[in-house]
């Protein structure tokens, strides 16, 4: 989903020269050393101080290449877009559209960090412009105008980040690793109330992530292909 505050962007403006600083110290040694503490940590507990320390630099030496912490998790977050699969020029709209859906789910799930930080700063980098241009050659050879082509992207990948956000709140309190919920319990406590949420329950599909994955990516992209079908008609 782009989003585009009217503030200044850490893209409007040059990396600063590294001369004078400490040898190895650079905006890309900084974003990357940054970018292995949030995996690690999350952006919480990212601060400018305990990133210099890893870097064994002086704090305001990092001052000279990023201007401020957010604009540091700006660059990080845009090099999480570089490493999407970009769809080849000539490939046809939904498989592109399916794969790169596949990869911000998984992407999601490696850097959670990452989704976090989605809507909440800027994504006008490079790599993030890199992947919205890619999948507006196969679209616009669809039949979508450029507005609808860029709509039904944002659609699908707000789809994709919200269930990957949940999914990644889920894992960071361990869920992955619980046991699944007394069903027993929870049923005891609805039936009389709510049976129809009790019969759902005993469904086995309601509890298969990649199940739920599908079948609301199969929804969201039947929309678009209906669009798609309407203009062609």
């Amino acid at each position: 989903m782009l989003r585009i505050d009217a503030v200044d962007s850490v893209f409007f403006s040059k990396p600063r020269p590294g001369s004078g600083q400490p040898l190895g110290l650079s905006r890309e040694a900084i974003v990357r050393k940054a970018m292995e503490m949030l995996d690690a940590h999350g952006m919480q507990k990212l601060s400018m101080r305990k990133l210099a320390a890893e870097l064994g630099a002086a704090p305001m030496s990092l001052y000279w290449h990023v201007p401020t912490k957010d604009a540091l998790i700006e660059l990080c977050l845009d090099e999480i877009y570089g490493e999407f699969p970009l769809p080849a020029p000539d490939a046809d709209w939904e498989p592109a559209l399916r794969e790169m859906m596949h990869s911000l789910r998984h992407l999601a799930l490696k850097h959670p960090w990452w989704v976090r930080g989605i809507g909440e700063f800027n994504s006008i980098g490079p790599n993030a412009v890199a992947m919205a241009d890619s999948m507006l050659e196969p679209m616009l050879r669809a039949g979508l105008s450029t507005a609808a082509a860029a709509q039904s992207v944002s659609t699908v990948s707000s789809f994709v980040t919200g269930f990957a956000l949940a999914e990644a709140n889920f894992a960071a309190r361990g869920g992955m690793d619980e046991p699944p919920p007394d069903l027993g319990k929870i049923a005891d406590l609805y039936r009389e109330k709510h049976p129809r949420y009790v019969e759902m329950l005993n469904d086995p599909a309601v509890w298969m992530l990649e199940g739920q994955f599908e079948f609301g990516l199969d929804c969201v992209i039947d929309g678009i292909k209906a669009r798609v079908a309407a203009l062609r008609s």
